[in-house]
């Protein structure tokens, strides 16, 4: 990591490791376009995750009208008692 960084030079990196310069640059195009890959992948709107929002969605509305009801049940509650 210190290479990509550019903490220390590629070729200390490369004479640390007793590894060749094209090999360290071999890797580090694979790492990079692996991360480009994993990153994309995270981004997607994949039919599970487009599931997921709709879902939550869904949920939101239902706690809201769980909420509504309660409260229409307590003062109705309320309400009958005062007229006893």
């Amino acid at each position: 990591m210190a290479g990509l960084r550019g903490d220390r030079s590629v070729r200390d990196v490369c004479r640390e490791y007793e590894i060749s310069e094209t090999l360290y640059y071999s890797w580090r195009d694979k790492l990079l376009e692996g991360g480009k890959a994993a990153l994309a992948a995270s981004n997607a709107r994949t039919p599970e995750r487009v599931e997921v929002v709709e879902l939550k969605k869904k949920v939101a509305a239902l706690e809201r009208t769980l909420g509504r009801k309660t409260y229409e049940l307590e003062v109705a509650g309320e309400l009958s008692r005062d007229w006893t």
